[in-house]
């Protein structure tokens, strides 16, 4: 197999460009974050709106179940990805939000954020 020996562990980039990246990464999860919660504050109201007719249309309780659950599938589907991007750039090494230095990576000591 080509590149079977070769292991690329380190990239070289730009200060610059490592934190654009970085805070790109945050960017798309914090959004999924948010839009899970729209999915579940929807639900939530509509079934507020459920309890205010006397529990008589069903049908508001069904779609107020179905869009806490779309918002719950969200919140998973953001948490995976969670796992997956808060990664960095460099190194690949997890870059947790509870780090004693937010400002560079625990593994490679490579710059992450401009500031904490």
């Amino acid at each position: 197999m080509p590149n079977e020996g070769e292991q690329v562990t380190r990239r070289d980039l730009d200060p610059n460009e490592i934190i654009r990246l970085v805070k790109e990464r945050y960017r798309v999860c914090r959004y999924m974050f948010v839009v899970a919660a729209i999915w579940v504050c929807g639900g939530a109201l509509l079934y507020f709106l459920w309890l205010g007719f006397g529990y008589q249309n069903t049908h508001i309780r069904l779609v107020s179940f179905v869009l806490q659950m779309v918002g719950y599938g969200t919140f998973s589907i953001a948490f995976a990805m969670q796992l997956a991007l808060y990664r960095c750039p460099i190194c690949d090494s997890f870059l947790a939000r509870r780090l004693k230095d937010k400002i560079r990576c625990p593994r490679c000591n490579a710059q992450v954020r401009a500031s904490a």
